[in-house]
């Protein structure tokens, strides 16, 4: 383990402190909801949702962060204003402390999310996602001219996926067009409180670097570091094939055929027999890839599907205590009372 020469920025949000030493802060988890075929979502445009289920959800992460010590972000996705607008007064009505990203492929609508924020008074706990090389001049506008002061600022260079290139996406610029990094345009659009994001890419195309980079920006620039490294195993073509697909056999269930005993066997082991043993394959890597990011650091993991919840926040509370039993060593001291090595062990 280590600790950075580096003085680490540490952001507050209501309470929620992100950043710093590693093993100062619990790791913040970030969980996606109202993604692609959400099955809460009944309009993705108009923002209809079965509120019930989507309160359980979220209810269900506030349960765990309580009795572990790992806080939570919610992730809130949306393509078009309109559902923005729904989603964050649903989410103010049931939560009016937790700090939330906004999260879309869409510029228009993410723009849309920096006016209403403002006019309805909750920019502060607003973090937008996310300043990148594709950033439009309507969207840096947006954000000048909202109360947002915090955004993900994504370190992702597509023609040189190494720690230098993504480097140089961050302070040099000349990514897609921008002439700017990208922490001088969070500056410039009055971003005072950066989550610097590694940018996952797939395995083989230098997701190394992406894991290297969290070393990099806390070691540069002090600021919180994160990213959504599960999007490695999404994108990992031979892991789909194994697990298998609505439209694909999986593989693995391929070499149990004609051997029942084994199957038997295992499914002692994993409740729902072939069922189980494919979700546990997909499982580890999905779960697994975030606890590599917090051993080298990140504050935050964005870690996908608000339903990963169960498996994600214990592995991440084991991961804290390993990382703060390993870093007292070196002087750090855990400065959250909530910390899951006080509130597991």
């Amino acid at each position: 383990m280590f600790r950075f020469e580096k003085e680490q920025s540490v952001w507050d949000f209501n309470g929620t402190k992100i950043g710093g030493q590693p093993g100062e802060y619990p790791t913040v988890l970030g969980a996606s909801i109202f993604y692609s075929k959400h099955e809460v979502v009944k309009d993705d445009h108009k923002g209809v949702i079965d509120k019930a289920k989507a309160e359980a959800l979220w209810n269900r992460c506030q349960v765990l962060s309580d009795l572990t010590g790992i806080p939570h972000f919610i992730q809130i996705i949306a393509e078009y204003g309109e559902a923005f607008e729904s989603y964050f007064s649903w989410f103010d009505s049931i939560d009016n402390k937790t700090a939330f990203l906004m999260d879309s492929s869409a510029p228009k609508a993410l723009a849309h999310a920096c006016k209403y924020v403002t006019e309805v008074g909750l920019a502060k706990r607003a973090i937008y996602n996310s300043i990148n090389g594709s950033i439009p001049a309507e969207n840096i506008e947006a954000l000048k001219n909202s109360d947002v002061d915090a955004a993900i600022v994504l370190a992702f260079n597509p023609g040189d996926p190494s720690v230098a290139g993504r480097e140089k996406t961050l302070v040099e610029g000349g990514v897609a067009g921008q002439a700017k990094g990208m922490i001088p345009i969070a500056e410039e659009c009055g971003i005072t409180r950066p989550i610097l994001d590694t940018a996952a890419t797939p395995l083989g195309l230098g997701s190394g670097g992406s894991y290297r980079e969290i070393l990099a920006c806390k070691a540069i620039h002090g600021y919180p570091t994160g990213g959504a490294y599960h999007n490695m195993t999404v994108s990992w073509t031979w892991l789909k094939r194994w697990k298998g697909t609505s439209k694909t056999p999986s593989v693995l269930a391929e070499g149990y055929k004609g051997k029942d005993l084994l199957l038997e066997q295992m499914s002692h082991h994993y409740l729902g027999g072939m069922e189980g043993i494919k979700q546990a394959a997909w499982s580890a890597p999905d779960i697994g890839c975030n606890m590599i990011a917090s051993t080298l650091g990140a504050d935050l993991i964005m870690y996908g599907p608000i339903e990963n919840v169960e498996a994600m926040i214990t592995a991440q509370a084991y991961t804290d205590i390993t990382v703060l039993e390993a870093t007292r060593q070196l002087g750090i001291e855990c400065k959250a009372e909530s910390h899951p090595i006080f509130k597991l062990i």
